[in-house]
């Protein structure tokens, strides 16, 4: 993501912004996986063995989701998660931040998203999650400001909805910033439903990618326990994760389960958006390496001691 011709906005690029740590259970994966998360936060968490990250650590976002069923994490609270620790950023998301106002609003009438997560427990998590609400609501000022609107855009985008639509079709000079984000306008079209909501982390990566060079983040994801994703609904709740995945490729995903993840075998087309070695290049099995547990970025627990890993661009050895 940092090569000159990285396009945010390309689907069709191969992606490589996943690592997988698998094994049987009670092996240690949430530990490690915790560890990272501490380790890419703060140096003073960093094992000595550990080389330091590529990226400066002031500006990595790493952010670690339990996805098991005892945790009560559904797609919508993976979103706003992720949403979450973008925010220590302090900046709005105007492209993810106007789509995001609308599916809530639409979805969760009179509750306002800052009772959500105090009720949720996301507000004590994230110490810039406070922000959240005032940098949605920058966003939408400076849409009705740009549109000449009275107020902010209001009301599931309200009658404001059609005006920006509008705008951003016919990429007028006062939207032109929000216009150059070429899926915006048929996102914000669309039925602002789970499948809607699905599609959206393409627009926060479009913002990421906005931000100048000297602003610019890493996030981390660290998705962990993958393994109960496995059964929900014959793969409905992994097709919605492999959706982030892919969609941001300008963000480093580890993921962590008993499982290796089979995303590069063709066996599971249909079940899943993307599928196959020339999608996923880096989770490609092949029987030479299945017997030492390494193929690419998919490392089983336990046999990778004298190797290097790399997260977000950093070798790790000695794990």
């Amino acid at each position: 993501m940092t090569r000159a011709d990285f396009d945010v906005e390309d689907l069709e690029a191969p992606r490589r912004n996943i690592l997988v740590f698998h094994g049987v259970g009670g092996i240690g994966k949430s530990t490690l996986s915790r560890k990272i998360e501490a380790s890419l936060a703060s140096s003073e968490h960093r094992p000595v063995q550990w080389e330091s990250p590529s990226h400066p650590e002031e500006r990595t976002l790493p952010v670690r989701i339990d996805l098991a069923r005892a945790a009560g994490m559904d797609f919508e609270r993976v979103i706003l998660t992720i949403r979450l620790a973008v925010a220590a950023l302090g900046r709005p998301m105007p492209a993810f931040d106007l789509a995001l106002r609308r599916y809530w609003e639409h979805n969760h009438p009179g509750e306002p998203i800052e009772d959500y997560l105090r009720r949720g427990g996301l507000l004590s998590r994230f110490s810039a999650a406070a922000a959240l609400p005032q940098q949605m609501q920058s966003a939408l000022s400076d849409v009705a400001q740009a549109l000449l609107l009275p107020g902010t855009v209001g009301g599931a985008l309200g009658h404001g909805a059609g005006a920006l639509i509008k705008a951003l079709r016919e990429r007028r000079q006062s939207v032109r910033a929000l216009a150059s984000c070429s899926r915006l306008a048929d996102l914000l079209e669309a039925e602002p439903d789970l499948e809607a909501l699905s599609f959206y982390p393409h627009l926060l990566a479009w913002d990421l990618a906005q931000l100048p060079a000297d602003k610019s983040a890493l996030p981390v994801i660290l998705l962990d326990t993958f393994e109960d994703t496995g059964d929900r609904t014959h793969r409905d709740f992994e097709r919605l994760l492999q959706r982030i995945v892919w969609l941001m490729p300008n963000v480093f995903f580890v993921v962590t389960g008993r499982n290796r993840l089979q995303w590069a075998e063709t066996s599971l087309e249909g079940q899943l958006d993307w599928t196959g070695a020339n999608a996923w290049p880096s989770l490609v099995s092949d029987a030479a390496d299945r017997g030492s547990g390494v193929s690419g970025r998919q490392i089983l627990i336990g046999d990778f001691t004298d190797c290097a890993v790399s997260v977000g661009g950093t070798r790790r050895g000695g794990l």
